[in-house]
């Protein structure tokens, strides 16, 4: 194939591509809890997934502004369901696939609070500690013999902050009212716990 010809079907193609809908895409696409982070294994047992069907009107609200986001946006995840955390939090798995390079492991999460909901987007380090949270507080748990519930430990009731630039945070409150913060930059990534 010679090059013009090349160009001229690269261009076909992209246009194609750019009149079939992204969310027809993304409600194909199933994208797991698992595959985010090894900690989330742990927690299946306590988690559920729902249809977005079954949701308040307040949480399909904020879905539907989350999925215009998502599709601006280009991710792959799954519009048909989310996975409620506990009784104000619900997760989507997402993954970005750039155009060269690995694709994206993230986390969407809604959290209900004050009468409403909001939505905020973990990005790939953000999501791989919360993950790496829940895993360790499983392995210290079990290490001391100790029945204590990781997902009350680690699930958002109520979100403090979110910060996004050169350090990127996202601050919330468990059920236990500790606040655990998840911290990104450059080259490190970090949860606190106070």
């Amino acid at each position: 194939m010679n090059r013009r010809n090349f160009i001229a079907s690269s261009i076909m193609g992209a246009g194609a591509l750019s009149m079939f809908p992204s969310s027809a895409l993304a409600s194909n696409q199933s994208v797991s809890l698992t595959s985010i982070g090894k900690g989330f294994n742990r927690l299946l047992s306590n988690v559920s997934h729902i249809s977005i069907s079954n949701l308040s009107a307040n949480v399909a609200n904020t879905h539907g502004r989350l999925v215009k986001a998502l599709d601006k946006e280009g991710y792959i995840y799954n519009a048909s369901q989310v996975v409620k955390l506990n009784s104000s939090c619900f997760a989507i798995p997402l993954h970005k696939k750039p155009m060269l390079g690995f694709q994206s492991k993230e986390l969407a999460l809604i959290v209900k609070q004050n009468g409403g909901s909001k939505f905020y987007i973990l990005n790939e380090k953000l999501a791989t500690e919360f993950a790496g949270l829940i895993e360790s507080y499983s392995d210290n748990a079990a290490s001391h013999e100790l029945d204590l519930d990781a997902a009350s430990f680690v699930f958002p009731v109520k979100v403090v902050a979110q910060k996004q630039g050169r350090e990127t945070t996202f601050a919330y409150q468990n059920k236990f009212n500790n606040t655990i913060t998840l911290k990104s930059a450059k080259k490190i990534a970090a949860v606190v716990v106070s």
